[in-house]
């Protein structure tokens, strides 16, 4: 019985360490370096980020995704300040979390952001799309296992959107929530699991 006990323990003290490990990784990799901003502007700062922990974006003017950390342009004489961030994919493989979303400060230019199945998309992550207030248009958020309700009603904050797909969102309530973002957006047409 104490064996037993003993190694439940001992199990449960492994899978612990083993979540916060990863949660310090997920951090350190979210973390805002603002000297990095401040040196190759908030649109190339945010794409190495977002390229960083797995996501990948689209310039505005191109039609292709850029997906390689290594792919994005380099600098000379300033010529990084032409590039503007207008789409971002975050799929299941993307560990974008809120720590990082203040790169998003300064990019005026991101009108679709789509999280899909991206496990480390939460509600304060949702509600840190504020940043995006002004610009972001179409906003998908599917399969992403931990946002509910009050993440959703978050998105009350941005008024520019045009369109939004809630689907495939376990904790999401729908009825009540769907009702407050309609009076909340008029504008915006909302898509979502029946």
């Amino acid at each position: 019985m104490l064996k037993t006990l003993i190694n439940s323990s001992t199990k449960r003290v492994m899978y612990n360490n083993h979540r916060y490990l990863w949660k310090w990784v997920e951090d350190t990799f979210n973390r805002v370096e603002e000297d990095r901003i401040k040196e190759i502007g908030p649109n190339m700062a945010c794409a190495e980020w977002l390229m960083k922990n797995g996501a990948q974006i689209r310039w505005k003017g191109c039609k292709e995704f850029v997906n390689h950390y290594n792919c994005l342009p380099a600098a000379t004489n300033g010529s990084l300040q032409q590039f503007k961030i207008e789409q971002v994919y975050a799929g299941k493989e993307a560990s974008i979390s809120h720590v990082g979303f203040n790169y998003f400060k300064g990019c005026k230019h991101i009108s679709t952001v789509s999280f899909v199945g991206c496990n480390t998309i939460e509600n304060k992550a949702l509600s840190n799309l504020n940043l995006l207030a002004e610009c972001l248009e179409h906003l998908e958020v599917i399969g992403c296992v931990n946002v509910t309700d009050n993440g959703i009603l978050a998105l009350k904050d941005l008024q520019a959107l045009k369109t939004l797909v809630l689907k495939n969102l376990q904790y999401f309530t729908k009825t009540e929530v769907i009702s407050q973002l309609k009076d909340a957006l008029p504008n915006c047409k909302i898509k979502h699991d029946k």
